[in-house]
């Protein structure tokens, strides 16, 4: 084996994807986009939602995170549970036992 023909790998940079690798620039952009408030496309959401999972050196901002996160909680879309739903599991519960 020639060693002048091994190779190493850099652990600290992103893995490359078979498109090029990760278009960090373009996680900049729609940061910035959604820190400003404004609207995104549904790819460039897209995007940033799997790009995360890819290059977590795009996060080590924390103000980033902050944006990162806020982007997740909005694309969940968590919504609150009715004051009246324990109740009303209650009881269906006790119309089955009774």
């Amino acid at each position: 084996m020639n060693p002048a023909a091994t190779t190493s790998t850099n652990t600290s940079a992103p893995a490359a994807l078979p498109d090029g690798g990760p278009d960090c620039d373009r996680v900049n952009t729609v940061l910035h986009q959604l820190a400003g408030g404004e609207s995104v496309t549904a790819e460039d959401e897209d995007f940033l939602y799997h790009h995360g999972t890819d290059c977590s050196p795009c996060f080590d901002d924390i103000k980033k995170q902050h944006v990162f996160i806020d982007f997740l909680n909005a694309r969940l879309g968590r919504k609150a549970i009715p004051t009246g739903l324990p109740q009303s599991i209650m009881a269906r519960v006790y119309s089955e036992v009774v």
